[in-house]
């Protein structure tokens, strides 16, 4: 399957959020047609407030494609988990688990009520390690959440990454997980730890960023995973990763 990723849209009235961005980037989406679904890996507001629910609405909603979205810590502030489930949980909760084809998408919601730190906690995990015992055989299993699992490079001082990762990192090491993708530090970035990618997304709408905002393509097959960044609003594409799987 085919998925585009966009993160850390920040929607609201700051100087920060860039409309035309997401806005080109939604055309962009809609005119490729091999896109199965569309990730968008937390941050839609910047205060989770609902006016701004209503703001990244207005823009998501005109995406074709089919969305799998989950909350990021910014959209957890003041009340806005409340927000977040009013507004976006009308399909699919906060963290959820479907089979797609092939696929087993799972998304976590890392978010804490006006905390920037992640915590995913031991009744997610417990649910988390059930899921991926639970999966089909042949099926790929692939993680979504906001919350960087690892340190970022070029992102400053390290700051809010899960404060339970060490866990959140065993259940996905001990079921060789092969793909986890995140979005909060508005860095693209790829590590490979145990045989598993975990891919960082930049952030598509929000000015507060050292790189060009970006979204980018995630192909996953039963020959490998394919990751192309493309840089908005220059279209500019970098492959991020492209690896086959070891026979």
């Amino acid at each position: 399957m085919r998925f585009a990723q966009i993160s850390d849209l920040h929607a609201g009235e700051s100087w920060m959020f860039d409309p035309k961005l997401l806005d080109l980037a939604i055309k962009m989406i809609n005119g490729m047609k091999d896109i199965d679904g569309v990730l968008v890996t937390g941050d839609l507001t910047d205060w989770g407030l609902d006016h701004e629910y209503d703001m990244a609405l207005e823009h998501l909603d005109r995406i074709k494609k089919e969305k799998y979205i989950i909350p990021g810590n910014h959209d957890a502030r003041i009340a806005g988990y409340k927000m977040f489930d009013m507004n976006i949980c009308t399909k699919r909760n906060r963290f959820f688990s479907e089979c797609l084809d092939d696929l087993q998408l799972i998304g976590l919601d890392s978010s804490e009520p006006d905390i920037d730190d992640g915590h995913v906690g031991r009744e997610q995990l417990e649910w988390l390690d059930d899921e991926l015992s639970k999966c089909p055989e042949g099926h790929i299993p692939v993680i979504m959440l906001h919350h960087h699992l690892v340190p970022v490079p070029n992102t400053g001082r390290e700051r809010n990454i899960l404060t339970d990762a060490g866990d959140v990192l065993e259940v996905i090491n001990s079921n060789k997980v092969p793909l986890v993708v995140t979005g909060h530090k508005h860095q693209p970035w790829l590590w490979e730890l145990n045989n598993t990618f975990i891919y960082s997304g930049g952030t598509t709408s929000c000015k507060r960023t050292a790189v060009p905002n970006s979204m980018s393509i995630i192909d996953i097959s039963r020959k490998g995973i394919e990751i192309e960044r493309m840089d908005i609003p220059s279209k500019k594409r970098t492959k991020v990763l492209d690896r086959k799987w070891k026979k």
